[in-house]
């Protein structure tokens, strides 16, 4: 019934080694080759005329030709023809269904009238008959083929479904009685393509019990749903292809990825130190499936060579290592207190480093492996610098750090806003109130901190909040100046409403009481350089504030009721 299969059956009679083959791609994968007659399949694939039908009786309708040889070939063919199939409706046994476009390399089994009993109704690769199977070793990474679909339906589905099995009878769809034959699944369901081809990639699922393959099942059908769609089903199926990844998805030397590597760049050159030891290396696969052999590098031949074997394919990748003439005595890295010098440079030898405390560590590591170090700890004995000798052999190179130790200290040594300095400025008074005409454009503070090691952080007004931070950090020192920005037309007007004081002057205290619904929960004052002179809680309708240890001056008396200002008011202490 298969002229191809016949011959290579004889072929294998008169050479019995054939069946030990390997087999890694369909035959017949592009539907190039057809048997001819009035079923007229394309070889190694099987339709509805070589199928098995168990009906009493309409076996004659079952088993009508549903495909056809087809010119109509994908974009880019080098072939001249594609496999078409096709939906009919039929009756069996005075049942109306539609049998599916159907082509396999296994077998059709008939063996009832309803099509979506799948205990009956299947394909099944029938080892025992030539023509019936196909034989198959590998284990592609996904398989590629080229569809096209037309359906009167926009939610129909055509399948795709390939069962890679081990020795075994195995049927599609799989019964759960034969799913620890499975070796590989891949499943691909796609809806109709507007009259076009396109190209499908489907990978393949090797997640099953069975690990050795020996044969696959494949199945193109018009519909998913067995006995589901209409006359005017066509599916287009061309040039099915096994897919192996031979490449590397990571190479490493001595554990680190050799550098700019790429999948699809084959060939690296690596220069290592003088006299440095040849690296071990180690590969990862793209592909589960496929196998790496590696030749490491030797004095005699410093190349390594990485083989990626998967099914018929083969990458090979190189590592050609060199070593550099000259003995290299640079450092790669400079510390003090673990922390990398500024503006480090192996070629720059002299450095000046500023260290917050009484004591400074220098650590150095050499660019090469081969060199060692000389450490001279900076030290009161020799006026702080410290120095690093570098060497290999009879080469070294000397670094040297100059130290100075500076007294830790979270104080600032200035406090401006817009660029000039706070009036009254005290770097042991952390709150200020600076005051402004109109705040049209919202003021900006900077500091510059006492100790040159250390870190401000400025957190900078906003219409939403005028109230501006310079957090000061060193070491384990940490202080926070707020700078509170204050329009003076405000202070105008809730001079006349709120709450009243008296007497104003005053010689010793101040008697505040708030008007109508008004509360406050603070009383803040502040002298005429914006810094804060006293702060404290408070309740109540009537106030009491002891003026006595202010000096003689002008005050403002700010009421807050929570994060809310109440109202401000000037005083005069006399």
């Amino acid at each position: 019934m298969k002229k191809l299969s016949i011959i290579l059956l004889a072929f294998a009679l008169i050479f019995p080694f054939i069946s030990n083959a390997q087999v890694y791609q369909l035959p017949n994968g592009g539907f190039e080759n057809w048997d001819g007659g009035s079923a007229n399949e394309p070889t190694s694939w099987n339709g509805f005329p070589s199928s098995y039908c168990g009906l009493s009786i309409g076996c004659g309708t079952a088993q009508q030709t549903r495909h056809e040889q087809s010119s109509d070939v994908r974009p880019g063919s080098t072939g001249s023809y594609s496999c078409k199939i096709f939906a009919t409706q039929v009756s069996l046994l005075i049942v109306t269904t539609c049998a599916n476009g159907n082509i396999t390399t296994g077998q059709i089994n008939i063996g009832g009238t309803n099509p979506s009993d799948g205990t009956v109704n299947y394909n099944v690769t029938k080892r025992a008959t030539n023509g019936l199977n196909q034989p198959f070793n590998g284990k592609p990474d996904s398989i590629v083929f080229w569809s096209k679909f037309s359906c009167p339906s926009a939610t129909q589905y055509a399948r795709m479904n390939c069962v890679i099995h081990d020795d075994f009878d195995m049927q599609d769809p799989v019964l759960e009685s034969q799913a620890s034959h499975v070796v590989g699944i891949s499943t691909c369901e796609y809806l109709q393509t507007n009259g076009a081809w396109r190209r499908y990639s489907v990978p393949v699922n090797y997640n099953y019990t069975a690990q050795t393959p020996h044969y696959m099942l494949i199945t193109f059908t018009t519909n998913k749903n067995a006995g589901e769609g209409s006359n005017d089903d066509n599916l287009w199926i061309d040039d099915v292809e096994m897919i192996y990844l031979s490449t590397l998805s990571d190479l490493k030397s001595n554990g680190i990825t050799v550098p700019n590597f790429n999948a699809a760049t084959h060939t690296y050159n690596v220069q290592l130190a003088y006299g440095a030891e040849l690296p071990t290396v180690t590969a990862t696969a793209v592909s589960a499936n496929a196998t790496v052999e590696i030749t490491q590098p030797t004095t005699e031949n410093p190349t390594a060579t990485i083989v990626v074997t998967q099914g018929p394919s083969t990458t090979t990748y190189t590592i050609n290592y060199t070593f550099g003439s000259v003995m290299d005595v640079a450092l790669a890295d400079l510390q003090v207190n673990g922390v990398t010098v500024p503006n480090f440079d192996p070629t720059v030898l002299e450095y000046n480093v500023s260290v917050c405390g009484t004591q400074a560590v220098v650590t150095a590591t050499p660019r090469s492996e081969l060199a060692g170090t000389d450490i001279t700890q900076p030290s009161a004995a020799n006026d702080y610098v410290g120095t690093v000798v570098c060497y290999m052999g009879d080469s070294m190179k000397t670094y040297t750090v100059n130290v100075t130790l500076v007294t830790p200290s979270a104080d600032l040594a200035s406090l401006m806003v817009n660029g000039a300095l706070i009036e009254g400025f005290d770097a042991n008074v952390t709150e200020y109130v600076v005051n402004f005409a109109s705040l049209t454009q919202i003021p900006t503070i900077s500091a510059t901190p006492v100790a040159e090691c250390a870190n401000v952080a400025i957190v900078q007004a906003t219409a939403d909040s005028l109230v501006a931070t310079a957090t000061v950090t060193c070491n384990e020192l940490t202080k926070v100046y707020t700078v509170q920005m204050r329009c003076t037309e405000s202070i105008r007007d809730n001079a006349r409403g709120n709450f009243v004081m008296y007497p104003n002057p005053t010689d010793e205290k101040v008697n505040i009481v708030l008007q109508g619904n008004a509360t406050a929960t603070a009383v803040i004052i502040y002298n005429m350089a914006g810094q804060v002179v006293k702060s404290e809680s408070v309740s109540g309708n009537n106030i009491e504030v002891d003026f006595n240890d202010f000096n003689s001056g002008i005050y403002f008396v700010e009421l807050r009721d929570n994060n809310q200002i109440v109202g401000i008011q000037k005083i005069v202490k006399r």
